[in-house]
C-alpha cells in the first residue's frame, strides 16, 4: 500500500512503499470487494436472483431469461425430485 508517512527527524512525509509480495491477500480482497460493487451497482444489478432451489441460499447472475438455479448440480437435484415424485405417484395411482 501506498502511503505517506511523517518523518518525525526530517519534520516532513515521505511516501511509503511496502513490498507488492506482502499485499497480496489486501490487493485480492480489494479487487473482490470492487467487483462486488460494480456488479451490486452497476448495469447488470437488475440480473441478480436468488436460486429457486429451496435448500440453497446462493445468489446468480441470470445470463438468461429461464435460468432458475445457480447451477447445473442445483437444477439436476430439483428434476429429480420432481421425476422421483412423479414416479412415486404413478404407483401408488396403480
Amino acid at each position: 500500500m501506498n502511503a505517506l508517512a511523517w518523518d518525525a527527524e526530517n519534520r516532513r512525509y515521505t511516501r511509503r512503499v511496502e513490498d507488492p509480495l506482502t499485499q497480496e491477500v489486501d490487493y485480492a480482497i480489494a479487487r473482490i470487494a470492487y467487483d462486488a460493487i460494480t456488479l451490486l451497482t452497476g448495469e447488470e444489478a437488475d440480473k441478480l436472483s436468488e436460486c429457486e432451489a429451496p435448500d440453497c441460499d446462493r445468489i446468480m447472475l441470470r445470463t438468461h431469461a429461464r435460468r432458475r438455479w445457480c447451477s447445473v448440480r442445483c437444477g439436476d437435484r430439483i428434476r429429480a425430485a420432481r421425476s422421483y415424485e412423479r414416479k412415486r405417484a404413478q404407483a401408488e395411482g396403480d
